[in-house]
């Protein structure tokens, strides 16, 4: 089965050069963008344009993948905190058992 790209769907094309006062003049769809990046599943680069719509699953998919890896980090980072703290109490519950811990005399 032939697969073709259906039009717009705004109505509008990418890009269309016109010709006005004799010069010639591109017109550019806003929506219209170039991405470049890397391709998480093949490693190559990427530097295509394309329609924004077309491109927002795409970027929505890496969005969630950053966002899985911003929350790993915060929650690493709140581990180790939570383990300094543990050891930060032991050191301050140690401290104040000596402080009120009465004198022994060293001769006796």
């Amino acid at each position: 089965m032939e697969t073709k790209i259906a039009d717009c769907p705004l109505g509008a094309k990418c890009e269309e050069a016109r010709t006005e006062n004799g010069k010639p003049v591109l017109y550019r769809c806003p929506w219209y963008i170039q991405v470049r990046g890397n391709d998480v599943n093949t490693g190559t680069e990427i530097d295509n344009w394309g329609c924004a719509i077309a491109w927002m699953p795409t970027l929505m998919i890496n969005t969630a993948n950053e966002s899985r890896k911003g929350v790993a980090a915060t929650e690493s980072f709140r581990n180790e905190m939570v383990k300094q703290g543990e050891q930060t109490q032991q050191v301050m519950l140690a401290a104040a058992q000596l402080a009120n811990r009465p004198e022994k005399l060293l001769n006796g």
